[in-house]
């Protein structure tokens, strides 16, 4: 048995490969797609990829590499996909079939920013191999579980009933925290957990025995914490204001909130974490601690929906590598009285999730 894994984002593919004991064989991906390209291979060296601009043209990529070494597509037991959204219908892996397809294309308004990658890509692989089981596993599906409290937005009533609701996000590496944690911290998994998803995009999650009761992004992925590029919760009076006093139209609102503000917008140097920390201005200081502040309060936020926290784990990008933001987080949340012994950093791993998902159905 062989599974292959792909993860599709805005600017990169990642794939990987596990045997049927769901032990990782190889891992890489295509970055920097649409402006600088790199197909890069883990123990191989990288290479430059020109005119690669979609996430489909990087899955060509990858698999022409799979089938060169020994991992044909159509000889895959199972492909699983990363889709970000799969609405209130889907939330559990499903394998894709023309009407499923279908359905998901539909859904494209609920994440018009992330949800064309993996649907584009899902689309090419059921192309090059149309025998093999393409399973969709959703980003949105270890939300599903949240009370209807939880996902209702103060809008009336018949929005709710269209769609406009609170789903959340980063659910395949949530569930992934769930599961790994306890093999981490050599205990059974804290009944009440708050885990922090710390990346370019970032999100919390209130965790109640290892189910989803509560997170920060709602109903689009730039709700909540402030990110690399996207601002986070925002006061909805300054969309307005924005729209009316500075002429933006629908597209440029749309520019600035995913693109230009975040850690980018509040120093005008950078989106990357490991910059602004490196960096001695000012500007990038002030960003820092920002994201840090704004972090903690978000984390408080979800106190409530756990009644109190029994453990903190930080996991992606930023939440594994950066000590000192961790550190910063943590300072604000003294009040908590969660001991050193109680917060853990799991290394996100949404693939191996997905690597499960596969297993399961085929």
């Amino acid at each position: 048995m062989k599974f292959l894994v792909l993860n599709a984002g805005s600017s990169s593919l990642k794939f990987a490969v596990f045997n049927g004991q769901l032990k990782l064989l190889l891992k890489g991906q295509v970055s920097g797609i649409g402006w600088r390209p790199r197909f890069e291979v883990e123990g191989h060296p990288g290479r430059d990829v020109p005119h690669v601009m979609t996430a489909s043209e990087g899955l060509l990529v990858a698999a022409e590499w799979l089938a060169d070494n020994g991992h044909e597509p159509a000889q895959f037991n199972g492909i699983g996909h990363r889709i970000v959204h799969g609405g209130t219908q889907y939330v559990t892996p499903i394998a894709v079939n023309d009407r499923i397809q279908q359905d998901l294309e539909a859904l494209r308004s609920l994440a018009p920013l992330h949800l064309p990658f993996g649907l584009g890509v899902l689309r090419e692989m059921r192309r090059v191999a149309p025998e093999v089981p393409n399973i969709a596993c959703f980003d949105t599906a270890f939300h599903a579980t949240q009370p209807e409290l939880a996902t209702r937005l103060p809008l009336p009533r018949d929005y709710f009933d269209k769609g406009y609701r609170r789903y959340g996000f980063h659910g395949l590496n949530y569930q992934h925290v769930v599961e790994a944690l306890p093999h981490v911290s050599g205990k059974p998994l804290q009944r009440r957990l708050l885990a922090a998803h710390l990346g370019s995009g970032a999100s919390m999650c209130a965790i109640f025995d290892g189910k989803s009761v509560a997170t920060t992004m709602g109903f689009s992925t730039a709700d909540g914490l402030v990110m690399g590029t996207r601002t986070g919760s925002i006061d909805p009076g300054v969309l307005v204001a924005l729209m009316r006093d500075e002429h933006m139209s629908l597209d440029q609102l749309e520019d600035l909130l995913y693109r230009r503000s975040g850690l980018l917008g509040l120093s005008g140097i950078s989106a990357d974490m490991r910059v602004l920390l490196a960096s001695d201005r000012t500007e990038a200081s002030e960003a820092v601690d920002y994201y840090c502040y704004s972090a903690a309060r978000h984390a408080a936020s979800l106190v409530p929906a756990l009644g109190g926290v029994d453990a903190m784990v930080f996991t992606g990008g930023v939440g594994e590598n950066a000590g000192a933001v961790r550190a910063r987080i943590m300072s604000h949340l003294k009040w908590l009285g969660l001991g050193p012994e109680n917060v853990y950093v799991v290394p996100a791993n949404e693939e191996l999730t997905i690597a499960h998902g596969v297993s399961e159905l085929v």
